[in-house]
């Protein structure tokens, strides 16, 4: 990275220098310590811990270069507008310029890692698949999940092949510190972050799709009591977040497979399914079989907390099902009637849309859905619905979507976008309004519980 301090970086780097002596000397000798106090010296950290470094800052949030580092790295600022939410971007100077030498721009030559901002609606989304080149590693109070980017091939390059053997040992030492270090330092330098971290493992992702891809087909059994559909509400979300949230799968070998009883998560319409041993000492253990059973992996959860037993969490998910389950059969098809979802329902996340559901004539319901895209602009849907199936749904197929524009509190236009939409409106196992939008999948991963 190039300092914009340049001018007073070798004065200030012989006053830190100075004070980490004395730091260093004060426990052997009483010598002036910095009384385990952080220490900024225009744009130089100096902490405790003997780190270095130069700050970065960008957007209300720092990162903190190491001295040693200072001259071999470019660092970044993101922009406004990114979908990953980059803060910074970090790479090794010396690639890049040799790429630039070479007349090559733009393919990431010499990328060591971004850190990145995003809405836990938007990790919670990216959890469902395949997240190989991107970790989460902190979260905050407002809602907001901070990530760990980073390329999945090397980006070390020089023009020559003596260079790079040269070199290695340098690049080597740089991920070292990105890998090792960086987020953690992150984490230190900006208040109100706290550790977080998710696997992405199958059992990973079939687990996020479980709990907020709406519609996932999957199923709890054991072969004494047979199988539930739980399906997608608040509490699948909080069964799922406790087997997943600071967990580590880790390849086991097969013959540590415990034996005895197991509960079964299984998803059929993709041929997968996870089985989860019961037995002491065997509780974090899950076998992961496809193929109809010809393929399996054993895996050993490893939780940051220690204590927790995957299987326990999974047997208790599986026991209140069947409580649920009974109890709307014992109150027939559904525990459901179409006018339990007349009132207003308020997004439950992103605190952004408001559906609203009244009794309409012969036997219909009016619904008016509004969603606000900005401080000036709103999308409207509204359709009349009528009961459908034995479940409590109501369905539409006149649903009128626009965008409202406003130009002042009191003046707007209207922009329609489609008059034919489709969809259902239902209520999920806890009480709450699910949207299954069939045009524009608007309600999708989307759940609105009662406002009134």
């Amino acid at each position: 990275m190039k300092s914009s301090k340049k001018s007073v970086l070798s004065i200030v780097l012989a006053a830190v220098m100075a004070l980490s002596l004395a730091a260093c000397g004060a426990k052997e000798t009483g010598g002036v310590a910095i009384s385990g106090e952080s220490l900024d010296v225009n744009g130089i950290a100096l902490r405790p811990s003997g780190e270095a470094g130069v700050i970065c800052e960008n957007n209300g949030f720092r990162l903190v270069i190491p001295l040693e580092y200072n001259e071999l790295l470019n660092v970044t600022p993101g922009t406004d507008g990114d979908e990953n939410g980059v803060l910074f971007a970090v790479a090794e100077k010396a690639s890049v310029e040799a790429a630039e030498n070479q007349g090559l721009d733009g393919d990431g030559y010499g990328e060591l890692f971004a850190i990145g901002r995003i809405s836990t609606d938007e990790l919670n989304k990216r959890r469902c698949y395949d997240m190989s080149w991107q970790e989460v590693f902190a979260e905050d109070a407002d809602g907001n999940c901070y990530m760990f980017y980073h390329p999945t091939d090397v980006r070390f390059y020089r023009e020559t092949t003596e260079q790079m053997t040269a070199d290695q040992e340098q690049w080597t030492m740089l991920n070292g510190w990105a890998w090792e270090k960086a987020c953690a330092s992150f984490i230190a330098e900006n208040s109100g972050l706290t550790a977080l971290s998710y696997g992405n493992s199958p059992l990973d992702m079939y687990l996020a799709r479980a709990a907020y891809q709406h519609g996932t087909h999957y199923t709890l059994g054991t072969p004494e009591f047979g199988e539930v559909e739980p399906g997608d509400g608040e509490s699948t979300r909080t069964y799922v977040e406790r087997l997943t949230r600071n967990a580590t799968l880790t390849l086991a070998d097969d013959s540590e497979t415990p034996d005895g009883e197991y509960v079964a998560l299984s998803f059929p319409d993709e041929d997968h399914r996870f089985d989860f041993f019961l037995a002491p000492g065997g509780e974090n253990y899950v076998r992961d079989t496809w193929d109809g059973g010809e393929s399996q992996q054993l895996f050993k959860a490893v939780y940051a907390d220690g204590t927790t037993k995957a299987s326990e969490i999974v047997m208790e998910w599986y026991e209140e099902s069947l409580a649920v389950s009974d109890a709307d059969a014992d109150n027939g098809s559904s525990a459901y009637v179409p006018d339990d979802l007349i009132g207003t329902w308020a997004e439950k996340y992103a605190h952004r849309g408001v559906i609203t559901i009244a009794k309409g004539t012969d036997g219909k319901y009016d619904v008016l859905v509004e969603w606000s895209a900005s401080a000036y602009q709103r999308g409207i849907w509204e359709m009349t619905a009528e009961p459908f199936g034995e479940g409590g749904e109501i369905a539409y197929e006149n649903g009128k979507y626009l965008v409202r524009t406003f130009t002042s509190d009191t003046e707007y236009t209207d922009e329609v976008q489609y008059e034919n939409g489709t969809g259902t409106f239902y209520l999920n196992s806890a009480g709450e309004v699910m949207w299954q939008d069939n045009t524009s999948g608007a309600g999708d991963d989307s759940v609105f519980v009662n406002a009134g």
